[in-house]
């Protein structure tokens, strides 16, 4: 099984990173899921580099050095602005098209029937010092329509941006900068392009460094996010496994006094690990990163049965064999192990992928760790010592302080802290948001930020798709979606009907346009105003009458016009035509999902919305899941044991319950749905206490340490996970920390004082 899992990780491909992955599926269509998700993994692979300096020569020198430096990378390749001679080139494609073009401002003129505004517009056209006339462009687009229409068309040019003979830069609170586009050849998920990744970026900052060393190297994509949370994830697994395995070392080194108990407990936990890696690999075919973040834990929860087994055959008196001591504790783990996995079905059914592989790796991990003390230990010359003298006396003052705790003082208190508890409980509001999947790193964020600051390049994470089974079609959903906007506060970006009107409004110009100059008295105004002579109107009327079929989607984006914004078109699948607006600023999102339900298709794309409404619906299952799981194991026991002994069992599970909500509402204030699943698996946990000591008795100081021993693992295990800089990794941390210990709490105290001699003759 070993050789096997590490054949399949040996490529590197079977390690997943991408934290799309580990959220539910949408409830889209099909068709539409798949155009998005292209459209995502297209995005992800964009890099923009952009180089600062003091001065605009220092910035292009610089540039330089990193383009060199990056030169001949294979999985790198450079996008490059368009050149003069294309665009050029698209000028003279629209100017092929003109008769149907026109701005915003234009078009409503024309529709208005007002002449005399007319020739004011053009008249002041002609007047703008920033206009581009020429004797041809009078004499083929008079009333200069086209350069209108590419003014309002292409997107507004970043005040930053400075065009000078010996090129272009951009120019922020006094420094200069020189931008780079890259696109990335594979998924910036994967392991080796992230790592080839890294090292080229290291690569061009050292040039820098040496060859313009005043100059700084921002870099943004998402890429550096993949990279920066695959490291940390990385590191988190060192904290959480190497951390729990030394402090498990450290345990049984100090209890067992023999380097043969720990010898056990690392084979227990290695089969544990490597039956979780093999069973994931085998069901999803890929383990997901974090999962193995969350994998590290089980070193916490595995150990446990080998813990309850050493302690058994280590008990003072007469010496125990491996057989006796596996069944004295067996009813004890089984059962124990039935509940524990009782929680981790919950996590199974919950709708997230990656909750999934969490599950069936600690699962299968617990059942492999479980089979092997069971199978394994009674033959295994194991050669145990007693118990270190300090530990069983530290036991023995441990049970002796519940038995002679007073009864008032023990009830009051248990009282009292749960009053407390509860006040907490009605302060929880629910948090949803999709961004608990995800903490970005700062450094990462902030040359984000300076890099959309500089070039101006902020947009909404919200889009528009628009779907129509003809081109036509479209492009007229298009421009009927975007005249709407303005009612929901809602800043467009970029659009293809910006680009290439719909036929019908191209013909309704030319119509109006010819309307308008077939009319002799405002082909005079304009000979007077503007100075246009007769024969340039004639011809251009008469060029009105006789153009040609009207600009279409098919011609554009065959030509050099549409080569920096082809992406805006997304193809065709399921027989529709897909198009995206992106948007600068979204104002009210509830407003804009109101208006693109009303638009036959149309879709809003909010990616984090969306999720973090799914995460609220499945929050609201998973505590329905939660109750159920316990209102189950309390079954199981009644059966098992009976009323008085189920209340007793189920004491630290309902404690730790209250214990984690209770203190999460003091503190934070909001719960989410891996708190709640959290939870579930608490009372996996916390129930095993209860069974332990109902089936050894509360007296045997054997179950006490076992039970000690394993909650002191478990709260080093999920204590390390509450250091998680992943938010959900986090909670879940937090969340099993606080009720384990107080699940121990309950049970070896309250499991003394309930069944000993506590409280006689001490109220």
């Amino acid at each position: 099984m070993m050789g096997g899992v590490a054949l399949r990780l040996a490529p590197g491909g079977a390690i997943n990173v991408d934290l799309v992955n580990l959220l539910p599926e949408s409830a889209r269509a099909p068709d539409l899921e798949a155009v998005i998700e292209k459209r995502r993994k297209e995005f992800e692979r964009h890099l923009i580099l952009l180089v600062e300096a003091d001065s605009p020569d220092k910035a292009q020198s610089a540039e330089k050095a990193v383009r060199d430096a990056l030169e001949g990378q294979s999985f790198l390749e450079e996008i490059s602005p368009p050149s003069r001679a294309e665009q050029e080139a698209g000028f003279a494609f629209y100017a092929q098209h003109r008769h149907g073009l026109a701005g915003p401002a234009m078009r409503r003129t024309l529709e208005s029937g007002d002449a005399d505004k007319l020739v004011e517009t053009v008249a002041r056209a002609y007047a703008n010092p920033a206009g581009f006339l020429s004797s041809d462009l009078i004499e083929t687009d008079p009333l200069l329509l086209l350069p209108d229409f590419l003014e309002n068309t292409l997107p507004d040019v970043p005040a930053t941006l400075r065009m000078e003979k010996s090129g272009r830069y951009y120019e922020w609170e006094g420094r200069f900068y020189m931008p780079l586009y890259y696109l990335l050849a594979q998924s910036p998920f994967s392991l080796d392009g992230q790592a080839a990744f890294s090292a080229a970026l290291e690569r061009a900052q050292e040039e820098l460094s040496r060859k313009a060393p005043d100059a700084r190297l921002y870099s943004v994509g998402v890429a550096r996010h993949a990279a920066r949370g695959a490291a940390q994830a990385r590191s988190e697994i060192s904290t959480v496994g190497l951390g729990s395995l030394a402090g498990v070392v450290l345990l049984v080194v100090c209890v067992f006094r023999s380097a043969l108990p720990l010898l056990a407990a690392v084979l227990t936990i290695g089969i544990g690990v490597m039956a979780g890696l093999a069973a994931c690999l085998f069901i999803f075919g890929e383990i997901h990163l974090l999962t193995l973040v969350f994998g590290g834990s089980l070193v916490g929860i595995s150990v446990d049965y080998v813990f309850h087994f050493l302690c058994e055959k280590t008990r003072p008196g007469t010496p125990v064999t491996g057989e006796a001591a596996l069944s004295k504790i067996f009813p004890g783990i089984s059962l124990g192990l039935a509940t524990t996995l009782i929680g981790f079905a919950g996590m199974w059914l919950a709708p997230f992928p990656g909750l999934r592989q969490m599950a069936m790796f600690s699962a299968a991990g617990l059942i492999a760790s479980y089979l092997t003390v069971c199978l394994w230990f009674p033959h295994l010359p194991l050669g145990t010592r007693a118990v270190a003298p300090a530990v069983q006396r530290a036991i023995e003052h441990y049970a002796a302080f519940w038995r002679k705790m007073p009864r008032m003082g023990w009830l009051g208190g248990l009282a009292g802290t749960t009053l407390i508890l509860l006040a907490g409980i009605t302060q929880l509001t629910p948090q949803d948001d999709v961004r608990l999947l995800q903490t970005l790193d700062p450094d990462v964020v902030a040359e984000q930020a300076q890099i959309e600051q500089v070039l101006d390049q902020k947009r909404a994470s919200q889009y528009l798709i628009v779907a129509g089974r003809s081109t036509e079609e479209l492009l007229a959903r298009e421009e009927q979606l975007r005249s709407a906007l303005q009612e929901t506060q809602t800043e467009e970006l970029l659009s293809l009907s910006r680009f290439v009107p719909s036929q019908e409004k191209q013909q309704k110009t030319r119509r109006k346009l010819i309307g308008f100059l077939d009319k002799e008295n405002i082909r005079s105004k304009l000979q007077e105003t503007v100075g246009l002579r007769p024969q340039t109107l004639s011809s251009y009327l008469g060029s009105l009458k006789e153009a040609g079929p009207a600009l279409t989607l098919e011609a554009w984006l065959e030509s050099a016009a549409s080569t920096p914004y082809r992406h805006l078109y997304l193809g065709v699948r399921g027989g529709l035509h897909r198009s995206v607006i992106e948007l600068r600023q979204v104002g009210d999102v509830e407003a804009l999902m109101q208006l693109t339900s009303g638009i036959e298709g149309a879709e809003l794309v909010d990616t984090a919305g969306t999720y973090s409404r799914l995460f609220g619906e499945y929050r609201r299952q998973l505590m329905v899941l939660a109750a159920l799981s316990y209102i189950l194991v309390v079954g199981l026991l009644f059966w098992k044991y009976g009323g008085k002994a189920m209340i007793l069992i189920m004491a630290p599970p309902v404690a730790a319950a209250l214990a984690a909500l209770g203190l999460l509402g003091l503190t934070a204030g909001s719960f989410s749905l891996f708190h709640i699943m959290a939870l579930i698996l608490v009372l996996g946990i916390g129930v095993d206490y209860g069974i332990f000591f109902k089936e050894a008795g509360a007296q045997n100081a054997a179950t006490m340490l076992a039970v000690l021993l394993s909650a002191l693992t478990t709260v080093l295990a999920f204590g390390l996970l509450a250091f998680s800089q992943t938010a959900a990794i986090h909670a879940f941390g937090v969340t099993v920390f606080t009720g384990i210990v107080a699940a121990a709490l309950v049970a070896t105290a309250g499991g003394v004082y309930l069944t000993g001699d506590g409280g006689n003759g001490a109220s």
